[in-house]
């Protein structure tokens, strides 16, 4: 290994990429698929390898090489050749998910610098981090590893610049997923749920299927339930069980997110892909990611926690009367603002 630390930025070519990616979830499928065509958008045959949880289903579906998370020695030989290394997008600055995988993304960050790379976190969030020890932790890695920060909303530069993060540049960007061209397709007649399973949930199903129900009743849009990650279903189960005499589907194709006429999504992706397609949308927030989208997005909002079947059928009624210029305004700020992902990674490519 020790010669690959001596190697001359000339001599490295290509980047790697670490994220929650090989899970089968829609949105962080979206934003792997944004970071790589932006990537081969500055060099097409640019070599890109990707740290995933599975590496054969990922290299087949992106086009990319790929290695497995436990493929220690594989990852520091590319990392050792690669010029840029990606961490993003997504939410990888919390603890909530798990404290493991917090410190998993931040040693392989600090691998990456060790082997000589420069580092990009890519549209990431940031937060929340509950302990004040953990929070200075991560601080101490991200100005010691990270040559560039492009954060995917405002209240993550801020939570950033609140840590005590002063080192790298810190840049308002956007989620990758805004880069992508929507799907096409003909509007559906229907109303999209994206709900996922979270601790809390189930006392709340009911007042969703209330809130199904209501959207059939008022407007005439069959409640669609589009799951983008397999863990989705749970929930969707919990929720259609109360829904008998409502005219109920269930997807994973998550392209039809775009094209229902009304959204009203906890998952942040599931904004994200009805904000692209014009389609007026209102989140329900069980993390800090989904406020800060609708607040940058100006889309209407409730928060799990305290949501009852009354705000919910107002909120469908609220989103239903959002103007369609004010969501086109919205995507052309977002996708305006993702750019400075790209042109960071471009910028550090270039950079001798």
């Amino acid at each position: 290994m020790k010669n690959l630390f001596k190697r001359s930025p000339q001599a490295r070519r290509g980047v790697v990429i670490s994220g929650a990616y090989g899970m089968d979830n829609a949105g962080d499928d979206a934003v792997l698929t944004a970071i790589t065509a932006a990537l081969r958008r500055q060099e097409r045959e640019l070599p890109i390898t990707v740290i995933t949880r599975r590496a054969k289903k990922t290299a087949r579906r992106f086009g990319v090489s790929a290695l497995g998370r436990l493929n220690v020695p594989g990852w520091l030989l590319a990392m050792g050749r690669a010029r840029l290394f990606i961490l993003g997008g997504g939410s990888l600055l919390q603890d909530v998910t798990s404290r493991r995988s917090l410190w998993f993304y931040l040693a392989v960050l600090r691998a990456a610098k060790a082997m000589g790379c420069a580092v990009q976190l890519y549209g990431v969030g940031a937060g929340p981090i509950h302990s004040d020890k953990e929070r200075t932790r991560a601080a101490l890695y991200l100005d010691r590893y990270a040559d560039v920060i492009t954060v995917r909303d405002e209240d993550s530069l801020r939570t950033l610049t609140a840590w005590g993060v002063h080192e790298p540049r810190l840049l308002l960007g956007a989620d990758p997923a805004m880069s992508l061209t929507p799907a096409a397709g003909t509007r559906e007649r229907k109303a999209g749920f994206v709900i996922r399973d979270w601790p809390g949930f189930a006392r709340h199903a009911p007042e969703f299927a209330d809130a199904a129900r209501y959207v059939w009743e008022r407007y005439k849009l069959p409640p669609v339930f589009i799951c983008l990650s397999p863990a989705d279903r749970q929930a969707v189960r919990a929720v259609c069980a109360a829904l008998d005499g409502v005219p109920v589907a269930v997807s994973a194709d998550h392209r039809r997110v775009g094209r229902m006429s009304l959204v009203l999504s906890m998952r942040l992706h599931g904004l994200i892909f009805a904000l692209q397609g014009g389609v007026p949308a209102a989140g329900i927030s069980y993390d800090p990611k989904v406020d800060a989208f609708c607040k940058d997005a100006g889309l209407p909002m409730l928060t799990l926690e305290d949501v009852t079947a009354g705000e919910l059928c107002e909120l469908a009624d609220w989103a239903m009367h959002i103007d369609g210029e004010h969501l086109s305004a919205s995507a052309r700020t977002l996708r305006a603002r993702e750019q400075t992902n790209a042109s960071a990674a471009a910028e550090l490519l270039g950079e001798d």
